[in-house]
Parts: structure tokens; C-alpha cells; sequence
């Protein structure tokens, strides 16, 4: 999905001034999710995940900094459409640029580089070794900031992706402070999200039905984040996350209107996998509430929508609603 690209405006930059502008343009679309407009920026030194960046007459430091930022966007494009070995390219990518900012002493470059190599683990399956790696990086993260946060997220997700709920609840709670602090309303967002995530999953396998509300409540309040950092799509994910607490909560009503909200997002930004998903949780409700012919009707549009995207898990579980 792609949302429209900002005007980058280079000719009067010098290469190596262009090319750190390009990654951190590339970096921020990142944020909003946009994949096609990320790869579209670093279109002068990288054509497609799985090759390497052109970055011949860049200063090493440059250099670096281009095979750190292709690295990131490697793995994460990867795992976003399935792309085989991504996550050992982009491995690859990441381990050459720490290898230099170890060669000049950046020692907090390193640690920042190495939680983005602790992700590329995760995301292939080794969350043991991820887990060892973004400790080790955290040490040498000491300074409150967005970088120090990033790092923290991304091991908030892999506690508890392994079912370590309270290990992920402690992360956060301990942290409450530097997350609260920051400019960077995406990542405040984030933090929020990551936290009803957390005490969802708490509701629901130590049976804490108080949980539940206070998942919504951070959920709401990371809607509040993104709409301050113009992010529909994370607010469109968020408002679908509501809308399902609403509907187990037996909240039906206010359920429809989190996802009717959520729906409007998506169909504006043309996303029509995920207004697929809001739909196929919207079928979920209708079920609920004993609207089965509706409800059949939205599951079967939902699942036709996601088998022309490709998404086959999702249709999996659209088709069982249906």
C-alpha cells in the first residue's frame, strides 16, 4: 500500500548529503508503513530486496549508513510480503555496516544497528538468539531517547510473541517514564499499542477480565499517538484491535462503530487487505450477535478480498468465520 511520497528536494545536496537524506526519508515512510514509497527513495542505490546497494564513491561513513538503512528495509519488506532469505540478506547488510562504525568507535551506532540484527533474528524464527542480542544492545543504549526506545519495543514484541506476557508488562511498565517523555508521537503510539497487546493477551490466559478494559483504554490512547503523528494506517490497525476487545467484552454496538471508523481509514488509503481483516472481524461481531446472513456475507467478501492479495493465512481465517 502506498501512500502519497513527500517531495524530496536533493539538487542541493551534495552525494554524500543526498544519500543520508534518502535513508532517513526512506526510514520515516517506514513508519507509515509504506514499503513501495521507502523502496521508491532509495531507488538511486537499491533497486528490489535481495541485491545489494550501489554505493561505490560514498564516504565510508555513508556508506555504512546506506547498508544499514537497505538492511532494516530488507528485513522488514521480507517479512511483510514473504520474500525468502530476506532476513539473512538483510542479516548481511547490517553486520557490514556495524563492522564499521566498530572500526571508528561508534559505539552507540553499533548498538542501535545490532537491535535492527536482533529484529532480522526474530523475524527468522530465533528468538533466543534476538532476545540475547537486544540485551547486549540495550546496555550500551543508556541515553532516554527514541533509539533506546525503538530497542525496547522490539523486545517487548519478542516476549511476548514467546508467551513471556509478564517479562513484556515489566519491559514496559519499568519504562513508562522515557516513553512518555518523547517528541516521536509514532513510537509513543507504539508504546501504547505494545502495552494493550500485552494486557490482552494477560486477559485472556490468566483470565484477569479487568485487563481487558484497560487494554481498551491503552488502545485508545495509541490512537490518540497516531492520529498527532499522521498515521492512518497504525490507526486503522489500532481502531480494528478496539473494535475485537469491544465485541469479546460483548460491547457490540460500540464494537461496530470502532470498525465502521476503521474501515472508513483503510478504504481511504486504498488498503483493501486490511479492510478485508476489519471486515472479517466485523463478520465475528455480527455472529455474535446473531446476524448469521450478514455475517456470512461480510466473512465471504472478506476472504475474496484477501485471496486476490495473496494474504493465504488471513484467508484461512476469514473462511472459517465464513
Amino acid at each position: 500500500m502506498k501512500i502519497a511520497l513527500p517531495k524530496l528536494h536533493t539538487s542541493h545536496l551534495t552525494a554524500n548529503e543526498e544519500a543520508l537524506r534518502r535513508c532517513q526519508a526512506a526510514l520515516e515512510q517506514k513508519d507509515k508503513e509504506d514499503y513501495e514509497g521507502a523502496q521508491a527513495l532509495m531507488r538511486p542505490y537499491w533497486q528490489t530486496v535481495g541485491e545489494r546497494p550501489q554505493i561505490t564513491g560514498l564516504h565510508d561513513s555513508v556508506e555504512a549508513e546506506v547498508l544499514l538503512c537497505v538492511g532494516i528495509l530488507t528485513g522488514w519488506i521480507g517479512s511483510k510480503i514473504q520474500i525468502k532469505e530476506a532476513q539473512e540478506t538483510a542479516k548481511n547488510l547490517i553486520t557490514e555496516s556495524i563492522t564499521y562504525f566498530e572500526s571508528v568507535g561508534d559505539l552507540k551506532k553499533v548498538a542501535a544497528a545490532r537491535a535492527e540484527l536482533a529484529y532480522c533474528y526474530w523475524r527468522a524464527g530465533e528468538p533466543d538468539e534476538a532476545r540475547t542480542i537486544l540485551r547486549e544492545a540495550l546496555k550500551k543504549l543508556t541515553t532516554e531517547g527514541t533509539t533506546r526506545a525503538r530497542a525496547l519495543l522490539k523486545l517487548t514484541t519478542i516476549e511476548w510473541t514467546a508467551g513471556r506476557y509478564y517479562e513484556a508488562l515489566e519491559i514496559l511498565r519499568a519504562n513508562s517514564n522515557l516513553f512518555e517523555h518523547l517528541a516521536n508521537h509514532t513510537v509513543r503510539g507504539a508504546y501504547h499499542s505494545e502495552l494493550a497487546i500485552v494486557l490482552r493477551n494477560l486477559a485472556t490466559t490468566e483470565n484477569l477480565q479487568g485487563y481487558f478494559q484497560r487494554a481498551v483504554s491503552e488502545y485508545q490512547e495509541a490512537d490518540s499517538q497516531f492520529r498527532l503523528a499522521h498515521n492512518p494506517i497504525y490507526r486503522a490497525d489500532v481502531k480494528n484491535n478496539v473494535g475485537y476487545l469491544l465485541f469479546k467484552l460483548s460491547r457490540f454496538k460500540e464494537a461496530h462503530k470502532y470498525l465502521e471508523d476503521a474501515r472508513r481509514l483503510t478504504v481511504s488509503f486504498r488498503d483493501k487487505a486490511r479492510t478485508a481483516q476489519i471486515d472479517e472481524t466485523q463478520a465475528q461481531v455480527l455472529i455474535a450477535e446473531g446476524k448469521l446472513k450478514e455475517a456470512e456475507k461480510v466473512a465471504r467478501r472478506a476472504a475474496s478480498a484477501l485471496e486476490k492479495s495473496g494474504h493465504l493465512r488471513l484467508v484461512a481465517c476469514a473462511v472459517v468465520t465464513q
